[in-house]
């Protein structure tokens, strides 16, 4: 490939460092490739590939074997979103921040975060946006110590129950017009304890 094509696909660094690789698709593949490109999803079909490939890396899709999928050390449960609707609708406002609270005091102490991160400084919260993001939660953009939050997987109270314990704050919930687009606008510091 030429230097601008890399450019273009997003492989930055030395072009020395650059390998190229040629592969037979199936007509399936093919197909779905060229329908990728048509419907300008991908600008390129070499695009779709490379993102393919990183989003394999990223996940950790190496480690998926028949009836276990792993996302590093952690096991990832597949379900129709309906279900998880079910299960979410069938408690209260209370016991859904509740659970989302207990769940996050025991990821700090059962997986704990680098010690020298502090996550009640927003500028250390994108790595936990980040994680949710990877993990399927949604799309988390901040900006100062506001969270804006679209297509997200969980309800809204559950998501503000875990980052609050997280974070060490208590946020506001303010939704948009758009409806299923939420900011979470912090509004003071909190200490959290085990109940």
């Amino acid at each position: 490939m030429k230097p601008d094509e890399l450019t273009r696909l997003g492989v930055e660094g030395p072009q020395k460092d650059v390998k190229e690789l040629t592969i037979l698709l199936d007509d399936d593949l093919y197909r779905y490739l060229s329908f990728l490109e048509k419907v300008k999803i991908v600008g390129h079909r070499e695009e779709a590939v490379l993102a393919a490939l990183r989003i394999f890396k990223k996940l950790n899709m190496h480690d998926w074997l028949p009836f276990v999928y792993r996302l590093g050390s952690e096991r990832v449960l597949m379900m129709e979103q309906g279900m998880l609707h079910d299960i979410f609708t069938s408690m209260s406002k209370v016991k859904l921040y509740e659970i989302a609270r207990i769940t996050a005091l025991k990821r700090k102490v059962i997986k704990p975060f680098d010690p020298e991160l502090d996550l009640s400084e927003p500028c250390n919260w994108g790595v936990i946006l980040n994680e949710l993001e990877n993990m399927g939660w949604g799309k988390f953009t901040q900006k100062g110590t506001e969270v804006k939050v679209e297509f997200l997987g969980v309800p809204i109270i559950f998501l503000k129950g875990y980052l609050e314990t997280l974070f060490e704050v208590e946020f506001m919930i303010r939704q948009t017009k758009r409806g299923e687009v939420y900011v979470l606008c912090r509004e003071r510091s909190k200490a959290e304890v085990w109940r």
